[in-house]
């Protein structure tokens, strides 16, 4: 669409709601992206090849708020030809629906092989007439605007759009070409510096979740408390702690039929397992605890679910000490059985799920049920520390995740959780484990802590410096560049002597990127190049 296109109104109106949000500096004006950008203006692919191949853009492959573009997809010219966005070298493509447009998925179409792609209907095209290509992205993936277009959609819920009346009459201040060049020189080399303290960043918190992960480890192996153990030489050892254990729950007749019933534990084999400290034994958590699993009461009765019993449901459990639940159940609902109500300092364990689900662990600090997925260790009813086995879990975890990339672990039952081994020290040393790790962890995240606020000074002086440069404070000006105020005239006359479809097409000698001629030749006969 041409910029004469615009009713003069409404350019009036545009460049009167611009001025009134701030002076620009001297050679500055405030347009509107319809006078400096055409959008969503027609690409000829006439006379492209049916069997010349150019990148494919969908939307999974606008990188957000980077400008990055995968152009790695592509596609013969006859399959996109319809049905699909057109755009060449030198534009910009703007994700219009929600919510590609809120995350950034803006970029602008630079360096792609052959001079023309095609992507997503879901982008709205910006060809520049009088604006510098990443002048004009700097300026659509600002936060600040995509704020602005995300109260100006329109549709239903879950497909709404940035509307193309709304862009055309947007107002965006438009600085002397030479500045404009020098503006995104700059914004670059900040960028860039940004760059390299975020991958600094990126480094510190790999290197601290190595540094939690070694930590858990030399817990669980003894190395944590070396010092201590030769300090200190407890009363009763891990093995004499076990055997306590295992007499007091099989002196009750609960005790009995768990281990007979339920676990029928396999003996734990030490030949691959690793050489322990002196004082120290492996053990099974079902050796050691009470390990059941829960329910769901039927969601077909209401009055289950009106209560005051807390019951633990997907999601909860996520490393964290459990203080209270979204629902609560009846005791009707237990079906008579107190059984499945778990004292405070049980250890809940995720059974089953997806990603990263499967394994997570959390500490009961109120008595609760809980869902089939979960397997509670009732820890709380022995005289071991409950955050121990946490810590133990957590190691656990972290290691079957770096063993089997995180994917497709096989799920776990109550048998399985009762069979799984773990190293026993003194309830003294114990202690020592627990105190150390709290403390340790601890400075770990509140380094944590400090990162994820570094990350987001990094994301705020990004915003900015974009801020900045938009308001001309970023570079000096030049007094003798042109002004962009004649810069826009000189474009209106060339417009208006321009034949009808070079308007259309938002053409103009200093911003067009003509197809490489390779593509060309291709439609003209076989002595074309081969495809690239």
């Amino acid at each position: 669409m041409s910029p004469d296109a615009l009713p003069v109104a409404q350019i009036h109106q545009v460049l009167e709601n611009g001025a009134a949000q701030r002076d620009l500096p001297n050679g500055w004006v405030w347009s509107c992206l319809g006078q400096v950008a055409a959008i969503n203006p027609p690409t000829d692919f006439d006379r492209l090849a049916d069997e010349a191949e150019i990148p494919f853009v969908p939307m999974a492959a606008v990188a957000e708020e980077t400008g990055t573009i995968d152009v790695s997809r592509r596609r013969p010219v006859a399959a996109v030809r319809k049905g699909y966005v057109r755009f060449r070298e030198g534009d910009v493509i703007f994700a219009k629906i929600t919510p590609c447009m809120e995350n950034g998925k803006t970029a602008p179409v630079l360096g792609i092989e052959g001079g023309y792609a095609a992507g997503s209907t879901e982008f709205h095209v910006l060809r520049p007439s009088c604006i510098d290509t990443r002048y004009l992205w700097y300026w659509l993936v600002r936060r600040a605007f995509r704020a602005e277009a995300q109260h100006n959609m329109s549709g239903t819920a879950g497909q709404l759009r940035v509307p193309i009346d709304y862009l055309r009459s947007t107002p965006v201040p438009l600085p002397p070409l030479p500045e404009q060049r020098r503006v995104v020189a700059r914004i670059d080399e900040l960028f860039a510096e940004i760059e390299e303290g975020a991958t600094a960043l990126d480094r510190a918190r790999h290197g601290l979740d190595t540094w939690r992960r070694a930590l858990l480890k030399m817990a669980v192996t003894g190395e944590l408390t070396r010092d201590w153990r030769e300090a200190n030489r407890p009363a009763e050892t891990g093995a004499d702690l076990l055997a306590r254990i295992r007499a007091e729950r099989g002196a009750t007749v609960e005790g009995v039929r768990r281990r007979h019933q339920l676990l029928r534990l396999v003996p734990i084999g030490t030949a691959s397992l690793t050489t322990l400290p002196e004082g120290w034994v492996w053990a099974s958590l079902g050796d050691l605890f009470d390990v059941t699993t829960g329910s769901t009461p039927s969601r077909a009765e209401p009055s289950f679910w009106e209560g005051t019993i807390p019951w633990v449901s997907s999601g909860e459990v996520a490393f964290c000490r459990i203080k209270k639940t979204r629902e609560c159940i009846t005791s009707t609902a237990l079906k008579g059985s107190l059984n499945r109500l778990h004292p405070p300092g049980t250890v809940l364990l995720a059974m089953i799920g997806e990603g990263k689900t499967r394994g997570q662990c959390a500490i009961l600090d109120i008595a609760t049920c809980n869902n089939q997925n979960w397997a509670a260790i009732r820890v709380g009813l022995t005289p071991i520390q409950p955050r121990y086995i946490y810590y133990v879990l957590l190691e656990r975890y972290y290691r079957s995740r770096r063993e089997s990339q995180g994917g497709n672990q096989p799920a776990l039952n109550a048998r399985k959780v009762a069979a799984m081994v773990i190293s026993l020290p003194s309830l003294d040393e114990i202690r020592e484990i627990v105190r150390r790790l709290d403390d340790l962890l601890a400075l770990g995240e509140a380094a944590e802590h400090e990162y994820v606020e570094a990350g987001t000074a990094q994301s705020k002086l990004r915003q900015s410096i974009l801020r900045a440069g938009f308001e001309g404070r970023l570079v000096p000006q030049d007094p003798a560049d042109e002004p962009a105020s004649v810069l826009l005239a000189r474009l209106r006359d060339s417009d208006h002597r321009t034949p009808t479809r070079r308007r259309r097409a938002g053409l103009n000698e200093d911003f067009s990127h003509p197809p490489l001629p390779g593509l060309l030749q291709q439609s003209r006969g076989p002595t074309g190049p081969a495809r690239g």
